[in-house]
């Protein structure tokens, strides 16, 4: 009788948690579609992340990282005083880890990207980035077309 209690205690613990992981996850994805791109920019925060993601979805760009390769996934980012550890940025539907310095010389990471320029100013937007493992970059410029970034121009290059 007291093995018959101790499984129906378990078996209720176990659903109950399974039902609270939903409502957290449920709850989770409304706010989350409550936020639109207007109101992502904002934060001068927000409009840098959003700006970054639009950045590492660049098609001539997509070759350089590899995702056929497990040990390029996830994308790394260097942290710099632009990009931060809170952005929430994605690549291949994994995030992408942004890390500082220290961290990637500790983790002995040698595949990140790192942003050597990221100027936002008020209509337009210059970048350049590297990507050293494969000897590549991109620099390019962004414009601010009624509060929506669209990439004016950018160049893909390889040592």
């Amino acid at each position: 009788m007291k093995k018959i209690v101790g499984i129906l205690l378990i078996i209720s613990l176990l659903i109950s948690c399974k039902n609270s992981k939903k409502k957290e996850t449920e709850n989770k994805s409304e706010s989350e579609n409550e936020l639109t791109q207007t109101e992502l920019i904002k934060s001068e925060s927000n409009q840098t992340e959003l700006i970054v993601q639009q950045i590492l979805d660049l098609p001539k760009l997509q070759w350089i990282y590899h995702p056929e390769l497990k040990e390029r996934l996830p994308v790394k980012i260097m942290e710099t005083e632009h990009i931060k550890k809170n952005f929430n940025l994605t690549k291949f539907e994994q995030k992408v880890r942004i890390l500082t310095l220290e961290e990637l010389d500790k983790e002995e990471i040698k595949d990140y990207v790192i942003f050597d320029i990221l100027e936002i100013k008020t209509d337009t937007t210059d970048f350049k980035l590297f990507y050293k493992i494969e000897g590549a970059g991109c620099r390019g410029k962004f414009l601010n077309d009624n509060g929506e970034w669209r990439i004016l121009d950018y160049s893909v290059w390889e040592n």
